[in-house]
């Protein structure tokens, strides 16, 4: 996960948080993933978001 990603990601649900939730249209193309899972493993783990392998970040892909 890129500093661009991780920035986006946390940008989007601070807003949400603020927003009360979203809803977000995505494309069968687009990934999705349980950002608050992910961060609540990386900060379980004490690792930071941008050090998480590939294997590690697709438990957290949601089904399209």
């Amino acid at each position: 996960m890129s500093d661009l990603e991780l920035k986006k990601m946390q940008d989007l649900d601070d807003a949400a948080d603020r927003a009360g939730g979203f809803l977000a249209q995505f494309t069968k193309a687009d990934t999705r993933y349980d950002y608050r899972a992910l961060l609540k493993y990386c900060r379980d783990k004490e690792i930071d978001p941008l050090d998480i392998t590939v294997r590690e970040l697709h438990r957290f892909v949601l089904p399209s």
